[in-house]
C-alpha cells in the first residue's frame, strides 16, 4: 500500500486558494479606491483654496489699480492665446477709451494689473472672468473723496466732472459749512450705478437701483468669477471657451459665462446677459448646478479700499 504523508507541515506547500486570492482583491480594490476618494477631495479642496487666494489677489490688484487710476480698468479679450501680443492687455472701445460695449470675452487684464497670468488664473487652470460697470472705467470715476455723507445735494451726477467724479467739485468744509447743498451724499453718486448681482432664485442681491425714493444703491463694482470645477463659461490659456464637464450645466450659472455680451439693461437679448449669478454651491447634475466662485464688492467698498472713498463727516 502506498504511504500517505499526513504531516502537518505538507499544508506549507499547497500556496494560496482561489478564495483568499479573491478576498486579497477585493480588499485591496476597496483600498485603493479609498485612497482615491481621499486624494480627490484632496485635491479638489487644493483648488478650491488656490482658487480663494486668487481671488484675494486680485481684489488687491483692483483697488491699487483704483488708487493708481482712480478707475476700474477694462477686461482683457479671453478668446486671444497667451502668446498673443494683446493677450492680457485692456480691450477699450474705440475710440471712446470705455469699455461699455465690448466686455464679451472678458477676463481679468493681468498685464495692466501688474500681475502674471497664473496670478489670474482659478484652481482649476481657467483665468478668471471679469465684468466691470461701465460708468467706473473712466477716470476720475473712482474718486469719492469730494461727497460727504451729511451733503443734502440729491442729483445723482449722471456727468462726470473731470476733478470730482461724479462728487460736486469744490465740495470742502468751508462750502460745506455756507450750504449742506454744495456737496452730494455718496449714495446720490453712486446711485444706478455697479452691476446686477442675483442669486439662483432670482432675487437680486446687489441692485443698482434698489430704492429711487432714498438713493440706496448696492450695484457691484464689477465681478470677478471662476466658473469651477465643472470650468463651463471660462477662457483657457489658448483662448478656448470651456464647455461644461459631464451633465454639470446649471441654467443660471450660464449667466456667468465670459462670452456673453453684457448688456445693462434687462432683459438681455440672446447671447447676451444682463445681470451675474452668485448663490451657495448647489452641485446635483442639470438645471439646479452651481459650483461658481464670485467676488463683487460694492462701489464705495472699493473705493474705500483705494483710499478714494468719501470723507468721514
Amino acid at each position: 500500500m502506498g504511504r500517505t504523508d499526513a504531516s502537518p507541515h505538507s499544508a506549507r506547500h499547497r500556496g494560496f486558494t482561489l478564495i483568499e486570492i479573491a478576498v486579497v482583491i477585493v480588499v485591496l480594490s476597496l483600498l485603493l479606491a479609498m485612497i482615491a476618494g481621499i486624494a480627490t477631495a484632496m485635491l479638489g479642496q487644493q483648488r478650491r483654496e488656490a482658487t480663494r487666494q486668487r481671488l484675494a489677489g486680485v481684489e488687491t490688484a483692483l483697488a491699487l489699480f483704483a488708487s493708481q487710476h482712480q478707475r476700474l480698468p477694462c477686461p482683457a479679450n479671453g478668446a486671444l492665446a497667451s502668446n498673443h501680443v494683446d493677450a492680457g492687455k485692456e480691450n477699450p472701445d474705440p475710440p471712446t477709451g470705455t469699455c461699455a460695449s465690448n466686455q464679451d470675452n472678458g477676463v481679468l487684464p493681468w498685464r495692466a494689473l501688474g500681475l502674471a497670468e497664473q496670478d489670474i488664473t482659478d484652481g482649476w487652470g481657467n483665468r478668471l472672468t471679469y465684468r466691470v460697470a461701465p460708468d467706473l472705467v473712466v477716470t476720475p470715476s473712482m474718486n469719492f473723496t469730494q461727497c460727504d455723507p451729511g451733503g443734502t445735494n440729491a442729483a445723482t451726477g449722471t456727468l462726470i466732472d473731470a476733478t470730482s467724479g461724479y462728487c460736486l467739485d469744490g465740495c470742502t468744509q468751508a462750502s460745506f459749512s455756507s450750504s449742506t447743498a454744495n456737496c452730494r451724499k455718496p449714495s446720490a453718486a453712486v446711485y444706478g450705478r455697479g452691476l446686477r448681482v442675483q442669486n439662483l432664485a432670482g432675487t437680486p442681491i446687489m441692485n443698482p437701483a434698489a430704492d429711487a425714493t432714498n438713493l440706496i444703491s448696492t450695484g457691484a463694482a464689477y465681478v470677478v468669477i471662476s466658473h469651477g470645477e465643472n470650468r463651463e463659461g471660462a477662457f483657457n490659456a489658448d483662448g478656448i471657451a470651456q464647455a461644461a464637464s459631464g451633465a454639470d450645466s446649471g441654467t443660471e450659472e450660464q449667466k456667468n459665462f465670459a462670452s456673453l455680451t453684457y448688456t445693462p439693461t434687462c432683459p438681455g437679448g440672446v447671447g447676451s446677459t444682463c445681470y451675474f449669478v452668485d448663490d451657495f454651491p448647489s452641485y446635483p447634475t442639470g438645471a439646479g448646478h452651481f459650483d461658481d466662485f464670485v467676488l463683487r464688492p460694492s462701489i464705495l467698498t472699493v473705493a474705500t479700499k483705494a483710499q478714494l472713498g468719501p470723507r468721514a463727516h
